[in-house]
């Protein structure tokens, strides 16, 4: 199993779960995404917000993007995932954050800009997730085994 599947999943949706921690233990956020073709995702925060300042110590977080149908509970996607983030390193990094926040979100297009991000009174910056591992819960696609699991570089681990 490829890692298509997933991926179709991951850009079907619009909001993660990431969770962090600290000496005083666990965290989660909710934040609006964008992923790009090898599952990386990227989102803006901002650099004060509780969970970034976790992240800038220890940049280690899990995260999960899920769906199920409202009328049958027996159909559910989702994604679980381990991955490193930290903030976009390069003028690249924040123009595709930009891109797929505006991709998902036109609403904002006019005011989420590349010198928006360099210059916002929010301090909100483009933040990137490298997945290292995912694993993949899709009832309708996997049946009673339920998921597959993936190393970042697509290889099957289940």
């Amino acid at each position: 199993m490829d890692i298509q599947k997933p991926l179709e999943f991951i850009k079907g949706q619009k909001l993660v779960v990431v969770a962090t921690h600290n000496e005083h233990g666990p965290w989660v956020a909710n934040v609006y995404y964008g992923v790009n073709e090898k599952g990386v995702l990227y989102f803006i925060s901002r650099e004060g917000a509780k969970h970034s300042q976790m992240i800038l110590k220890d940049p280690n977080v899990a995260f999960s993007i899920c769906w199920f149908d409202l009328s049958n509970h027996k159909n559910r996607k989702a994604i679980q995932g381990l991955g490193v983030c930290r903030m976009a390193e390069n003028e690249e990094e924040i123009k595709i954050g930009v891109s797929l926040h505006n991709q998902n979100f036109p609403e904002f297009k006019e005011r989420i800009t590349i010198d928006w991000i360099h210059a916002n009174e929010f301090a909100a910056k483009i933040w990137v997730i490298i997945p290292t591992y995912m694993k993949y819960w899709d009832d309708e696609l996997y049946g009673d085994d339920e998921s597959v699991e993936f190393a970042f570089d697509g290889k099957n681990t289940r």
